[in-house]
């Protein structure tokens, strides 16, 4: 299984959380760093995952508000992809 640990507080900005997912997950070039795209490569994962996003720590309104909007996210591609697993920590 594959495991990936996102520490909030270590990122300044959403794109920085996408790079890093990206890189760790081995998604394909033609990720588009975005919510949507997100979603779209965690439901085609083939191999079991699991993702837990510490939220606890993060200091600006936006990032806090943008992990928010991405803990949605990885929680509805668990729900839909049986291979994901994903744990958010407050």
């Amino acid at each position: 299984m594959q495991e990936v640990y996102i520490n909030g507080s270590e990122f300044d900005t959403p794109e920085e959380v996408h790079e890093f997912l990206a890189e760790e997950l081995e998604f394909p070039a033609y990720y588009g760093k975005n919510l949507s795209a997100l979603y779209d490569v965690l439901t085609e994962l083939s191999e079991d995952t699991r993702i837990v996003l510490n939220l606890s720590g993060v200091g600006e309104d936006s990032m806090i508000e943008m992990l928010e909007h991405m803990a949605e996210v990885l929680t509805d591609a668990a729900d839909a992809n049986d291979y994901l697993e994903v744990s958010i920590e407050q």
